[in-house]
């Protein structure tokens, strides 16, 4: 064999050598991007799975918020409607009833209308204070006629009682009212307003009630305005 022959002998031995060596090469880098493709799937379903729980997790969470919301709102709006359905009082007075809400103010009169002035006059109103409560008032108000002269006693439970003496005289000759009462209505159901006459002189000295009895000619009533 001549020198020019072992020369192309040893350069093809080492091309297939290098051939051969890049051909591996080429595999592990192959391999290795197959595996990093893999990894990546595996990464994006994992990725994708744990995004859909934590998506389930929130709708799961928002229902369960939104039902318990719905389960406290509910019992407040019927209680909200029950409080705004009206309640309803039925007031008596003489023989007339008057129907009001609860919450109402009315206005109680004893109405009175006499030949004479009067001198004196004693009497009482009697009411239910656990229904009505009383709006006080100045004895003008609660007296438009006999006004500051009249001593009143408001602080007897449902109970008011009242007189006065004026030897002037005090004029109901025209109609007025002895006693002006403002209540407000605090419950529902059936009440009385009532007042008594206990003694009522005219400046004649002519005696229209006398120990609770009705001795002389004279008008009254009873209203709720």
């Amino acid at each position: 064999m001549n020198k020019r022959k072992l020369i192309a002998l040893i350069c093809l031995a080492s091309v297939a050598v290098s051939a051969f060596l890049g051909g591996c090469s080429g595999s592990e880098n192959k391999t290795e991007s197959t595996a990093t493709t893999a990894s990546s799937a595996v990464s994006s379903q994992s990725e994708t799975k744990a995004s859909d729980t934590q998506n389930v997790t929130q709708v799961q969470t928002t229902t369960a918020s939104t039902i318990e919301t719905e389960a406290q709102t509910q019992p407040q709006n019927e209680n909200q409607n029950q409080d705004n359905e009206p309640s309803y009082c039925t007031v008596y007075v003489e023989d007339n009833s008057y129907t009001c809400s609860v919450g109402d103010t009315i206005t109680y009169v004893f109405n009175l209308k006499t030949p004479e002035a009067l001198e004196d006059f004693q009497a009482t109103t009697n009411y239910d204070s656990g229904m009505l409560e009383l709006i006080e008032a100045d004895s003008a108000e609660m007296f438009p006629v006999a006004g500051s002269i009249v001593i009143c006693n408001t602080d007897l439970q449902n109970t008011i009682k009242y007189n006065a003496v004026n030897i002037s005289g005090m004029d109901f000759t025209k109609g007025g009212a002895l006693i002006s009462l403002d209540f407000k209505v605090l419950d529902s159901g059936n009440t009385t307003i009532g007042t008594t006459l206990e003694y009522m002189d005219s400046v004649g000295g002519e005696p229209y009630v006398s120990d609770y009895r009705i001795l002389g000619d004279f008008d009254y009533s009873e209203e709720i305005i």
